[in-house]
C-alpha cells in the first residue's frame, strides 16, 4: 500500500508554496501567449504558381486549394476517406459502386453552398470535369479523369460516373483529396471551361470553409470565412504569409510573426528548444530514394543494382543527411498505408558482398576501378544542386561506391531543369542519369505509390527509372480490378517484393512533416498528405 502524505502545519505550508508556484507558472504561460485570438498566420515559402486547384502540382499549393474549394471525398486526420461535398463515400456495401466496379454514384449534400450563397449541384461537378479535360487549361494531371467513359447527372444532386474499366482506386482518386485535390468549381462564376485567364483565379471561392479575399503576391494571401460554408470555420481571419525561404520562415516563427510553420529537417532540433512553441510530427505518404536508370547498359543487370545498394551505408545517410529524424524506408509504399509490406527488409550494408556481386557480373577490380570488356564502371549521379541535403547525400554515396571500385560523377542541376519535361531536356523525365536522388508523394490509395508499370515509363508516365516487368504489370492490373482488400493486398505485396528483388531503387527514408505551432492553436491536425484538410476545426485561443 502506498504511504499517505503527512498532514499538519508543515503540509499546509507545502500546499501554500505549491499554490504560489502554480500561480507563477500560470502567469508565465499567460505571458508566453502570442498572436491575435481567432486570427491565424501560417508561413509558406514562396507564392503558389496559381490559386486554381486544377493548375497546381506542389503539395503546398494543392493544400491551399482545400481551404476554399471542396472535393467530393476528403481525407481525415486518421487517413480515412470521408465524405465532403458528397453525402457518403461510395462503396460496394452502400451501393455507390456497382457490382462490376464500372459505375460510381455520388449523392451530393443538399446544404453545400458556394461562398456567394449559390448551391453546389451536380452541374458544378460536371463543369469541373469538363474543365479538367479542356485542352486549353494547364491542368496538372488529367489522366485519371480520362479513365471515365461518361459522367452524367441524373438529377440536381446525383453524379454518376461510368469507368472504361474497373478501377479499385477510383473513389480515392477522382474528385478526392489524393495526389491532387480538384475541388468542385462554381459553374456560374465562369463563362466557359477555358479557365486559364479567368479573373476567378485571382480571388477564388468554392464551398470550402474560407474564401480568398486578397492575394498580394510575394506578401500574403488573405482568407475570410465562407458565410455559407457547411463546415463553418472558427477563425475570423486566416493569413498565409509568404516568405522567400526556410531560414526566413524560421525567423518569423521565432519572433512570433507567424503562428504555424512547416519546418525543414535542419530546423527541427532548434525548434525543439524554442520556448512557448509546440512541435508536432506527422508521418507522411512520402518516400525518399535513389533511383536507377535501368535502361543504361551497366544498370540493366539487377545484380549490379543490388551491388550498388549493398555498397551504400544507409545508416550514415539517415544519421547525417536526415539527422536521424525519419525512419529508414524499405519499399515504395510507406507504412502510413495499409498495403505496406512489413516483411521486407533492406539489403544490408555490406561492401564485401557488393564486391562479390560485381565480380560475378563480370566487373573485375583493376587498380581500384571496376572494368568489364575494357570499359570502367562509371556512373553519373543527378540531383538538385540547391538542396543542401542532396549535396551531402551525393558525397556520401560517391565515397561508398568508390570503396568498391565504382566511379560516381556528381552532376547537380537547377530544379527547373531537373524536373523539366523530357522534350525540354529534363534530366529525370528524360532519363538523363544513371543514379538520381528522387522522392515520391503518394495519394490516398496505395496504387498511387506504384509507378513502375511498363505503360508508365517516362516520358509517358512517372516511371522515370524505366524498369519494366510483365509480372509486376500483371499484379498491378489485378489490384486495379480487385473486388476486396485482401485481393489487392496480395497484389501490392507481390509488387513490393518484385521491386525489392530487382533492386529497382534504393529506398532511403519515409519523411515526416514537423510543424511548429503557436501553443494557443487548437484543432490543427494534418493527415498523411496535407495539413489544411480540417481547417474548420482550427482556432487560436
Amino acid at each position: 500500500m502506498r504511504r499517505r502524505p503527512a498532514r499538519g502545519a508543515a503540509a499546509a505550508l507545502l500546499c501554500l508554496f505549491g499554490a504560489l508556484v502554480l500561480l507563477a507558472g500560470c502567469a508565465r504561460v499567460a505571458d508566453e501567449r502570442w498572436g491575435t485570438p481567432h486570427e491565424l498566420r501560417i508561413g509558406i515559402v514562396s507564392d503558389p504558381s496559381s490559386l486554381n486547384p486544377l493548375f497546381v502540382s506542389s503539395q503546398q499549393a494543392v493544400d491551399i486549394g482545400q481551404l476554399y474549394t471542396e472535393t467530393l471525398v476528403g481525407l481525415s486526420p486518421r487517413n480515412e476517406l470521408i465524405p465532403l461535398a458528397a453525402r457518403v463515400v461510395p462503396s460496394r456495401a452502400n451501393g455507390g459502386v456497382s457490382a462490376d466496379g464500372l459505375t460510381i454514384t455520388y449523392h451530393l449534400r443538399h446544404d453545400e453552398r458556394f461562398a456567394d450563397g449559390t448551391p453546389l449541384t451536380s452541374a458544378d461537378v460536371a463543369f469541373t470535369y469538363r474543365a479538367i479535360l479542356d485542352s486549353c487549361n494547364p491542368v496538372s494531371e488529367s489522366e485519371p479523369y480520362r479513365r471515365i467513359a461518361a459522367l452524367t447527372t441524373p438529377d440536381r444532386y446525383t453524379v454518376r460516373i461510368r469507368l472504361r474499366k474497373p478501377w479499385a482506386a477510383a473513389v480515392s482518386e477522382l474528385f478526392a483529396a489524393s495526389d491532387y485535390a480538384y475541388g468542385i468549381l462554381p459553374k456560374h462564376a465562369f463563362h466557359s471551361t477555358d479557365l486559364a485567364h479567368d479573373p476567378w483565379n485571382q480571388r477564388p471561392f468554392g464551398s470550402g470553409p474560407f474564401r480568398v479575399a486578397a492575394w498580394r503576391r510575394g506578401e500574403e494571401i488573405v482568407l475570410e470565412p465562407n458565410p455559407y460554408a457547411r463546415r463553418k470555420p472558427q477563425l475570423r481571419r486566416l493569413l498565409l504569409k509568404i516568405v522567400p525561404d526556410s531560414n526566413t520562415l524560421f525567423i518569423q516563427l521565432r519572433t512570433h510573426a507567424i503562428d504555424v510553420a512547416t519546418l525543414d529537417g535542419a530546423d527541427v532540433p532548434q525548434a525543439r528548444d524554442l520556448r512557448g512553441v509546440r512541435l508536432i510530427e506527422t508521418p507522411q505518404n512520402h518516400t525518399d530514394f535513389l533511383e536507377f536508370q535501368t535502361t543504361r547498359p551497366a544498370l540493366r543487370d539487377a545484380s549490379v543494382r543490388r551491388a550498388v545498394v549493398e555498397a551504400i551505408d544507409r545508416r550514415t545517410i539517415v544519421r547525417s543527411v536526415y539527422l536521424g529524424l525519419y525512419p529508414p524506408a524499405t519499399t515504395e509504399i510507406p507504412p502510413t498505408l495499409w498495403a505496406h509490406d512489413h516483411a521486407i527488409v533492406n539489403l544490408p550494408f555490406d561492401p564485401k558482398r557488393a564486391a562479390a556481386e560485381l565480380d560475378r557480373a563480370g566487373w573485375h577490380l583493376q587498380h581500384g576501378v571496376r572494368i568489364k570488356a575494357g570499359h570502367p564502371l562509371v556512373l553519373d549521379f543527378a540531383f538538385v544542386g540547391s538542396s543542401a541535403s542532396a549535396r551531402r547525400l551525393a558525397t556520401i554515396v560517391q565515397a561508398d561506391l568508390r570503396a568498391v571500385g565504382i566511379d560516381l560523377v556528381l552532376k547537380s542541376y537547377p530544379s527547373t531543369l531537373f524536373f523539366a519535361p523530357a522534350s525540354d531536356g529534363g534530366i529525370e523525365w528524360g532519363g538523363r542519369f544513371d543514379l538520381s536522388y528522387a522522392d515520391w508523394y503518394g495519394g490516398a490509395d496505395p496504387e498511387a505509390s506504384e509507378s513502375y508499370t511498363c505503360a508508365q515509363r517516362a516520358p509517358a508516365g512517372p516511371n522515370t527509372g524505366r524498369w519494366c516487368d510483365p509480372e509486376y504489370d500483371r499484379l498491378f492490373a489485378a489490384q486495379a480490378r480487385g473486388n476486396d482488400r485482401a485481393v489487392r493486398l496480395g497484389a501490392f505485396h507481390g509488387m513490393q517484393r518484385l521491386i525489392h528483388q530487382n533492386a529497382v531503387a534504393d529506398f532511403l527514408v519515409y519523411p515526416s512533416t514537423f510543424t511548429a505551432l503557436n501553443p494557443g492553436l487548437t484543432g490543427y491536425t494534418p493527415n498523411m498528405l496535407y495539413a489544411f484538410g480540417n481547417s474548420e476545426e482550427w482556432d487560436l485561443q
